[in-house]
């Protein structure tokens, strides 16, 4: 059953007395209502942009790769910091456009109450152009409600803030899934520990993802060489790289070293930290971008070269680099034979409703 319907007023210097609504058809709920994105949006865009240096925020497809990257620092700062002190329940991610150039989006949580229950989407709105249903290795992502209660109670989180920082990990995360219990878990690292997300594949395109395990409910998990990657990404169609800017069997041992010392996640520092986007915070953020080593003469690529969410960033003087997995195993093994590996992984990321594979005598 749907919870009631939402009227939360919105807080913003640049839309006064007015409140964000839910949209709702039959059994399917849309917050924030699909008519007020370009407002909010607006009206969010003017704070983010107002308080940056005049050459920051004006970055565009012609912007080099280091004032790029300060966007993106920036916008990410931006969204983190506002989803932890919003009080309209707003949630904001920020995403790299087809230019590379990061933009303020609103997350619009779809709820729907059907036969499995309660389930959840989410869209990103960063303008009538760019609406994503961010895909992960070509399929849809639908949450039973299970995920979401289960974050709550089993992660640390400050009150009012565990959807935005379910929001952050899950899909701010480059993702592997292992075996893990009777199926299989898409694995994040956090906070000195993992989590594991269950998931199903019971409609083609799709992946229902059932619940969140952290490592005290991880009583089973396998180590698989070659690990199932998996990216998200923007458009229909998604074909796996050959190449990627990480290396994959690194993510699976610390995955697995992880889970069999059995670390636990840290607890939460006493209070919360209080953040307001100003004008002396937008302009320090070139000089953090620059302590972190991504000075003028930086690079910025979309991950695994997949536009998508997740950004590779390259340092001054360094040129990009790109993985191929089977090299990387066979500079481990050079003695085994890794195709049935490879075409075993190769069958699971095709899923059980892929179509055979067809061949000639």
């Amino acid at each position: 059953m749907l919870p009631p319907p939402k009227h939360v007023p919105f807080f913003s210097i640049y839309r006064e007395n007015f409140e964000v609504v839910e949209e709702r058809h039959g059994h399917v709920s849309l917050y924030p209502h699909t008519e007020q994105l370009p407002l909010l949006l607006r009206a969010l865009n003017l704070e983010f942009y107002g308080k940056l240096p005049d050459r920051i925020a004006r970055v565009d497809h012609r912007g080099d790769g280091f004032h790029k990257i300060v966007l993106h620092q920036s916008a990410m700062l931006y969204c983190q910091g506002l989803n932890r002190t919003r009080a309209d329940r707003l949630k904001l991610f920020d995403l790299p456009d087809a230019n590379l150039v990061t933009k303020i989006s609103i997350v619009q949580h779809i709820t729907e109450d059907c036969p499995r229950g309660l389930t959840h989407r989410f869209r990103f709105y960063a303008g009538s152009d760019f609406f994503p249903e961010i895909r992960l290795s070509g399929r849809r992502l639908l949450f039973a409600d299970h995920v979401l209660q289960r974050f709550s109670s089993r992660v640390p989180n400050y009150i009012g803030e565990d959807l935005g920082n379910f929001l952050e990990i899950f899909y701010g995360s480059a993702l592997i899934s292992l075996p893990c219990g009777p199926g299989r878990a898409f694995m994040i690292a956090y906070n000195n520990s993992i989590l594991a997300f269950p998931y199903r594949e019971e409609m083609p395109g799709e992946y229902f993802i059932t619940t969140c395990l952290t490592i005290n409910e991880m009583h089973q998990l396998s180590a698989e060489l070659p690990p199932c990657v998996h990216n998200f990404h923007y458009a229909t169609d998604y074909t796996s790289p050959k190449k990627r800017h990480w290396l994959t069997p690194q993510r699976l041992l610390d995955t697995y070293g992880v889970w069999t010392k059995k670390s636990q996640m840290k607890p939460l520092t006493d209070g919360k930290t209080h953040f307001k986007w100003d004008h002396k915070l937008g302009l320090v953020m070139r000089d953090a971008t620059i302590r972190q080593g991504f000075g003028p003469g930086s690079s910025i690529f979309f991950l695994d070269n997949i536009p998508g969410p997740h950004l590779a960033l390259v340092k001054p003087g360094n040129k990009e680099v790109l993985f191929d997995e089977l090299e990387c195993c066979q500079y481990c093994d050079a003695k085994f034979d890794w195709a049935p590996a490879f075409a075993r992984r190769d069958a699971i990321l095709a899923g059980p409703h892929a179509a055979p594979a067809t061949g000639t005598k």
